[in-house]
């Protein structure tokens, strides 16, 4: 038993750099902040040593570079041979088996479905905009690379960790700063900021939030045994010592003279000159630090300090997502620690093929000494001549039997079986199975194998939107001009409905990835198209088309989509007391009719608008109505459309005729002229010469 608590309190800072809590230090003066600062954050570096090790060691892994060759020399005074060295020969399966990895993973998009919590028409508004902000943050920051290199990270060093930060130097220029630029001012004093040197300084701009994903070895985590009990983060860069100190004039800045960084480039240590190493600390608001800490420091000095946590979300600044979760590890683990024996094994057996392949490929040949002349062993045609019995044989032997080939074909599959990754999903079909509903079903099941993986991805995005809403409302201004570049000219009407304040309300985010289709194109492809040709009506055009992902949707909006897009911000607009102009002649009347009497049959239509406003919106449904009585006594089509709305006309309108089908209008047409009467009707869709040219055919027949 004792055994157990030593292994689980392993997780604890060594002895030698454990210091008191931090709720207690906090109290207490700069100085003594600061060094327990410096303290803790070297026990952690010490302490994750081994760790980093691995997480370097993976990493030269994936990239096929030998780190077990070493230098073997010899003494010149001694009688040995100089060896015939020859350089390990690898084949990295283990970077294809990661690609493979996350290219399953890839065809997963990062799409989330923002909903409020309520059902309130505001916050259904609100919750559009903050949705359209999220794909603008997503689409200009370029998240499908960034959770990409998210899923690369975690598959080699086991762990990857994404920040979601704000950074005052995005976004665009703020529009005082253009004011007071264009206006030919030397400063302009903003809140929250100061006055600031339009001459001098570099562009002010907006700000905006910023991802980032941080190789694992430069975050160090408090030490506990769940990441969810986890209360600060440390995160470490480097920073040239020059622009440090201008940003920090009065701070004790003191150059590191022998300041040495590991290089992914040449996967060593190399020495950089006038940089400095930066610690940052991120201390969420707890029972015993009520507020938060954050603090940025460097060994001889604390740079910045606050009391309160940055982020009002109040968790870690970054995202974390693992490989391979061990019970009561902290930290992350790869699986290459699990596929790193098979394949260095691999490479053992190839190099072993290679060698005797260059030993013994070439044929040789084969005699007792002296007797023939080697010269005349020649590639030309020639005469050998040759002493004694035996004649000079040529001779090849087989370099490797057949089984050293099976064994390296049985190491690959034991590779791909303990990764999770199998041929099918490198296009590597099964011998004997050609049917594609064969391959679909074996597609699926390695999808299902990693469900896991799956799992953690839809975690990861759903996070990112959480944090990202959080930290854009802890800074988003609706002054700015910001939101409405965001959303675009077709939410335009939203924006009249949102305040910045809004992104700090409560959204259910969930990860939207329930199309209900298969995940590969062609069986994706291929299911859309029955469906197609199965039930055509059972959705519109356009959405046929975004099913298929054609491209460009809004190349293919058609003109009923316009007309509902239009009548949804009516509907947002009557129901809030803005005036809404009145049913004009051009708009698509039964669009906005089905919008609106659509919109009046939620229950929030009768018990959450007030009655004044509801009044509002029925009025203007009846004036949607009488236009389209006045359109059908001009179209006929028109009014053999109407004859089809079931629930048209919802009000009484005195001396308008109930619209007709247009089966209805024929048959009294062809009644009228089978008696030889004067026609009085039309039939829709028929023009004046075909109506001329029936009539005329009517009377003939009569005649």
């Amino acid at each position: 038993m004792s055994d157990f608590i030593d292994d689980l309190e392993s997780q604890e800072i060594d002895p030698e750099y454990k210091k008191e809590p931090f709720f207690k230090v906090i109290k207490k003066s700069k100085e003594e902040r600061h060094e327990w600062l410096t303290e803790v954050c070297r026990g952690l570096i010490d302490q994750g040593q081994q760790r980093t090790w691995n997480q370097r060691n993976n990493l030269r892994l994936y990239r096929g570079v030998d780190n077990t060759m070493r230098e073997r020399s010899i003494d010149r005074d001694s009688n040995m041979r100089r060896l015939n060295k020859m350089q390990k020969f690898v084949v990295n399966h283990l970077y294809d088996l990661t690609e493979t990895k996350i290219s399953q993973l890839a065809r997963i998009k990062p799409n989330v479905e923002v909903m409020p919590t309520n059902d309130e028409w505001q916050d259904r508004a609100s919750a559009k905009v903050v949705g359209q902000i999220i794909k603008h943050l997503w689409y200009d920051n370029n998240i499908d690379y960034m959770v990409q290199k998210a899923h690369r990270y975690k598959a080699i060093f086991g762990e990857a960790y994404m920040f979601v930060t704000w950074d005052k130097d995005k976004g665009d220029l703020h529009p005082a700063y253009v004011a007071a630029r264009d206006a030919g001012l030397k400063s302009v004093s903003l809140d929250g900021i100061g006055k600031f040197d339009i001459e001098n300084g570099a562009p002010l701009k907006t700000g905006d939030v910023a991802y980032d994903v941080e190789i694992p070895w430069r975050v160090l985590l408090q030490r506990k045994h769940k990441y969810e009990d986890v209360e600060y983060m440390f995160r470490i860069s480097v920073e040239p010592t020059e622009e440090l100190k201008e940003d920090y004039p009065n701070k004790d800045i003191k150059p590191q003279d022998s300041l040495y960084m590991f290089d992914v480039d040449t996967l060593q240590d190399i020495h950089i000159e006038e940089h400095i190493v930066v610690f940052e600390i991120y201390h969420i608001p707890t029972n015993k630090v009520g507020k938060g800490y954050y603090a940025k420091f460097t060994d001889s000095d604390l740079l910045e300090e606050s009391m309160e946590y940055p982020f009002s979300h109040g968790k870690l600044p970054a995202v974390r997502i693992t490989d391979l979760d061990v019970p009561e590890v902290l930290n992350g683990v790869s699986r290459y620690e699990t596929v790193a024996n098979l394949q260095g094994m691999y490479n053992n057996l190839s190099t072993l093929i290679a060698k005797n392949i260059y030993l013994t490929a070439h044929a040789k040949w084969v005699m007792p000494r002296g007797a023939a002349k080697i010269e005349q062993l020649g590639n030309d045609n020639t005469v050998i001549q040759y002493q004694g019995p035996i004649a000079p044989q040529m001779v090849q032997v087989q370099p490797n039997p057949p089984e050293v080939y099976a064994f390296r074909q049985e190491l690959k599959q034991e590779m791909q079986t303990v990764y999770g990754s199998h041929g099918i999903s490198r296009g590597e079909v099964p011998k004997g199975i050609t049917a594609a509903s064969a391959l679909q079903f074996l597609n699926e099941l390695e999808s299902d194998r990693a469900s896991t993986d799956i799992a953690k991805h839809g975690f990861l995005v759903k996070d990112l939107a959480k944090m990202s809403i959080a930290v854009a409302g802890d800074n988003y201004d609706s002054s700015d001009g910001r939101l409405v570049r965001i959303v675009g000219e077709n939410n335009k009407y939203l924006i009249r409905n949102f305040d910045a304040a809004h992104l700090n309300k409560s959204y259910d985010v969930r990860f939207d990835n329930s199309t209900g289709l298969p995940e590969t194109k062609s069986a994706k492809l291929q299911r859309i198209l029955d469906a197609m040709q199965r039930a055509p009506q059972m959705l519109s055009p356009e959405r046929w088309e975004e099913l298929l992902e054609l491209g460009n949707i809004e190349k293919y909006t058609s003109l009923v989509s316009a007309a509902i897009q239009s009548a949804d911000s009516e509907n947002e607009d009557l129901v809030a007391g803005r005036e809404v102009a009145e049913p004009h002649e051009i708009e698509d009347h039964i669009a906005h009719w089905e919008s609106h009497t659509k919109f009046a049959q939620g229950r929030m239509y009768k018990e959450d608008i007030e009655p004044q406003l509801r009044q509002r919106h029925i009025e203007h449904i009846r004036l949607t109505e009488v236009a389209m009585y006045y359109k059908a006594e001009l179209n006929p089509e028109f009014g053999a459309k109407l004859a089809t709305l079931t629930n048209f006309p919802i009000f009484h309108h005195e001396g308008r005729q109930v619209p007709v089908s247009r089966e209805h209008s024929n048959a009294v047409v062809q009644g009228q002229a089978n008696r030889g009467d004067e026609i009085q009707g039309n039939i829709p869709g028929v023009s004046q010469e075909e109506q001329s040219q029936a009539e005329l055919n009517a009377k003939r027949l009569k005649g």
